[in-house]
């Protein structure tokens, strides 16, 4: 077998900051992936959720520790969360007044954005317990959890030949609850990926020696779905060969239609003229979701236990075929009843791609 991990690091996203009243609230950087987070906070527009429903153009809030002064410059609406969280809050984008770059500026003074519904402040020990060990290239604010179940030693074990590593940047639009009654009408948020050639190489001298793909977790997933359809696109001649890739949720529907590619075939089009050393880079809006989306990549998949409302559980249920939803909803109560423990810190679990042989 041939395991694909995601190496994204999460930062401290997570600020306290007051407003005129001198209430403090929260602020919650949404979304690293689409910016670089090594340059300077003054000059970087930051998508971001201030956990109040007032706020306006121009408010300005500070650090509660007095680093730099944060100005609201645009407003885009309500930013809901599920019921287990701290309440809604007003999306935005907001500007930091500091010489620092984004990632510095939130090492120095944020705090972990460890899930909400934990309700607990972070602890210094979040740091490492909320990132991979293998984690290495800045630009989460919420982590892919289902590699905290690999140790050092596991891996070692494993063997770096039988490993790939790309990165998906998670953003907090993870956390958004679907509360359309259909999937298809919900706006799926764009997060951005990176992939060294190397990586995808490897990748495609496993297809090759028939390894089954043992993907680690639905962001991995999600990224190595969109490769293909980007490859596809590529091979059709419908992408114009950017430097940076790109998805939008429904894009797949009429690429299955006509020919069937392989995923190898896929996969050598993004790589076809470039050196080991680049790195494919893009931004995915993909939505997986039962009953129309068929996987095309993925064998098997390694992940935690989701929330019921939550477009991660429409990835597993997409991938195990469950339109009605009832297999999943069997597979959860037989794992609550077994005291499983869900969510980020919870307990893994692996499915098989039904009809692999």
């Amino acid at each position: 077998s041939h395991l694909v991990f995601n190496d994204s690091r999460v930062l401290d996203a997570r600020l306290f900051v007051k407003g005129n009243t001198g209430s403090e609230v929260e602020l919650m950087i949404l979304d690293l992936g689409s910016i670089d987070v090594g340059s300077k906070c003054s000059s970087t527009s930051l998508q971001a959720m201030i956990r109040a429903s007032d706020v306006r153009v121009g408010d300005v809030f500070e650090e509660n520790g007095g680093n730099g002064v944060i100005e609201v410059v645009d407003v885009k609406g309500i930013w809901e969360e599920d019921e287990k969280s701290d309440g809604n809050g007003t999306e935005c984008f907001v500007r930091i007044n500091s010489n620092l770059s984004v990632e510095d500026y939130l090492n120095e003074v944020g705090s972990v954005p460890i899930p909400p519904y934990l309700h607990r402040s972070s602890e210094e020990s979040d740091k490492d317990a909320y990132n991979n060990t293998y984690a290495a290239n800045s630009g989460s604010v919420a982590a892919p959890t289902a590699g905290l179940h690999f140790t050092d030693e596991v891996l070692e074990e494993i063997g770096d030949e039988n490993c790939s590593y790309l990165s998906l940047h998670v953003g907090a639009g993870t956390f958004k609850p679907v509360t359309v009654k259909d999937a298809r009408d919900h706006e799926m948020h764009a997060e951005t990926f990176s992939v060294p050639v190397r990586e995808l190489k490897s990748i495609i001298t496993a297809l090759k020696k028939d390894k089954p793909l043992i993907v680690v977790g639905t962001t991995s997933s999600r990224t190595l779905e969109s490769l293909f359809w980007c490859g596809v696109k590529r091979i059709r001649g419908l992408d114009d060969k950017s430097e940076m890739l790109s998805l939008g949720q429904f894009d797949w529907v009429p690429l299955k239609v006509g020919a069937l590619t392989s995923r190898v075939a896929a996969f050598e089009a993004l790589v076809e003229g470039l050196d080991d050393d680049d790195v494919i880079q893009g931004r995915t809006s993909l939505m997986i979701a039962p009953p129309i989306y068929e996987f095309k990549v993925v064998d098997h998949l390694l992940t935690n236990f989701h929330a019921p409302d939550s477009t991660l559980m429409l990835l597993v249920s997409a991938f195990i075929k469950d339109a009605e939803g009832t297999k999943i909803s069997h597979i959860y109560e037989d794992a609550q009843s077994n005291g499983y423990r869900f969510l980020s810190f919870g307990d893994v679990c692996m499915f098989s791609r039904p009809g692999l042989s």
